[in-house]
């Protein structure tokens, strides 16, 4: 078993350095590169043949290691490698809904247990009565000290109208509670609205928290809310981005027909250029104040709406200075079942703009208290708003206010 295990990494290693390296080195040769890479396979052979502790050697965790040693080698801040696992929580954070109880855990280092951070509104997790600060310790009967956080948080999952018994414990109470959820389809909105009324005028408000497989519909469906509004604030603060087609089409919700959103430019220099379309929205908006919220956690996509409404002066932008990632990453997946987003071109705004690890500078620059996240609200869509703690966001209403006039 050891053996075959030892024979796929080395397979596996082999294959991904020669499609990764030949592509990422024209300069060498395949047997160059063969040459150049042949101390890993020399290292693998002395574990296999010398090392003492070899009955213990964990060769998933070799390879996963190597590989992120590799695209680490790039000295790139933006190219990634991701496990398996890890692959699996990326594939459920871009369609945004999984099969679970609906709530948000963490690692709870000092009891080796799952934390309750927030049961998600209407979840099955608060409708079981679990509660913020409860310590999840089993599932279906593994230990979570011994399964981990990513194993013990599929335990959670699984198919709706599925049940899932945990033990937990809870302070205040001196035995532990068994608590058994019937699972259901969780949908985290990625877009949350609501309106402002601001000194006799109503001011429509849209908070977009990423960029994934749904957020195209449901910003829709948040425009429509929203849309005979005297004013807009499109809220892109600690969004950190997503995906690319999301954005062009949520852009072209806003800019008018023909206009550019960005320019797409490849390591050879070669451009491609994506404009509007123009959508139903974009001519009830033409006529409407608009301000854009964005801070340092504002990134990629995020960056790529802010760039294209504040280029074209369709918007202000309001708050502090953006991440700064143009980067485009093209993500291609593993033999091993894991997959890397590699850096393949950069992004230009509308005026011709490389922002990449620069950022976008506000058109009026506020700075802002540290603020938590309501984690609970994850599967909701309607959200309140407290202008008055929320300094970015109450300036954001005098500046349309300011318009209005």
């Amino acid at each position: 078993m050891k053996s075959r295990k030892f024979l796929k990494i080395l397979a596996t290693t082999a294959i991904i350095i020669s499609i990764f390296v030949f592509g990422a080195f024209k300069s060498l040769k395949y047997e160059e590169m063969l040459s150049e890479f042949q101390p890993v396979f020399e290292i693998m052979n002395y574990v296999q043949k010398s090392y003492y502790d070899v009955e213990k050697v964990d060769y998933d965790n070799i390879l996963n290691e190597t590989l992120k040693g590799v695209m680490k080698g790039l000295k790139d801040p933006f190219a990634w490698y991701f496990t398996p696992i890890e692959t699996n929580e990326n594939t459920i954070d871009t369609k945004s809904e999984y099969g679970g109880i609906g709530a948000v855990v963490q690692y709870n280092t000092e009891y080796d247990c799952l934390e309750v951070v927030a049961p998600m509104v209407d979840s099955p997790a608060e409708k079981a009565g679990l509660l913020t600060g409860d310590l999840i310790v089993e599932i279906d009967g593994h230990l979570v000290s011994e399964t981990g956080y990513y194993e013990s948080v599929n335990l959670l999952r699984g198919k709706p109208d599925t049940q899932v018994e945990i033990k937990v414990l809870r302070k205040g109470v001196e035995e532990p509670l068994m608590i058994t959820i019937t699972r259901a389809e969780i949908k985290i909105k990625t877009v949350k609205y609501s309106h402002i009324d601001y000194n006799g005028n109503t001011i429509g408000y849209v908070r977009i928290t990423q960029f994934s497989e749904p957020t195209y519909e449901e910003f829709q469906k948040a425009l429509n809310n929203v849309i005979n509004s005297d004013g807009l604030i499109i809220d892109l603060r600690n969004n950190p981005g997503g995906l690319l087609s999301s954005v062009l089409r949520i852009s072209s919700l806003i800019l008018p027909e023909g206009k550019t959103v960005i320019t797409i430019k490849d390591r050879e220099g070669s451009q491609e250029v994506y404009r509007s379309w123009g959508g139903y929205f974009s001519e009830l908006l033409k006529t409407k104040p608009m301000v854009i919220l964005v801070n340092g956690g504002s990134a990629s996509a995020s960056e790529i709406l802010t760039g294209a409404l504040k280029d074209h002066g369709v918007a202000t932008v309001v708050g502090t200075k953006t991440f700064g990632k143009a980067a485009v990453q093209t993500v291609y997946h593993l033999s091993n079942g894991g997959e890397i987003w590699l850096p393949t071109a950069h992004y230009l705004t509308p005026n011709g703009s490389d922002i990449h690890l620069k950022g976008i500078e506000p058109d009026i620059t506020v700075e802002a208290t540290a603020s938590a996240n309501n984690n609970s609200e994850l599967t909701v869509s309607k959200v309140e708003l407290d202008p008055e703690n929320d300094i970015q966001l109450k300036k954001a209403l005098e500046v349309i206010e300011e318009k209005l006039k």
